[in-house]
């Protein structure tokens, strides 16, 4: 799955996305309505490591659908994936 691959690939380099590959990653995911906002609060790799759920639900001015789906799917996820590889380094 595309989510899978790119959190692979990529989480390792979070600290290194710029708010473009944030919202790359966002549109590919297939929420490129959303990714705007991202793009307009100039949300890059570690300001989504600090993301909390209440950023993504009402920080972003995005629908609640959409924004449960983009946390809990994505920057949950990814977060959890580069802490994670963090702690084995």
């Amino acid at each position: 799955s595309l989510t899978r691959a790119a959190g692979k690939e990529m989480s390792q380099n979070l600290l290194q996305w710029t708010v473009a590959d944030v919202a790359s990653y966002f549109s590919a995911a297939g929420f490129p309505e959303q990714a705007v906002a991202f793009r307009t609060q100039e949300i890059d790799g570690k300001s989504l490591l600090l993301m909390q759920r209440s950023d993504v639900l009402t920080g972003l001015s995005i629908r609640l659908g959409p924004a449960l789906k983009i946390y809990e799917r994505h920057v949950k996820v990814l977060q959890r994936t580069h802490f994670l590889e963090c702690e084995d380094l």
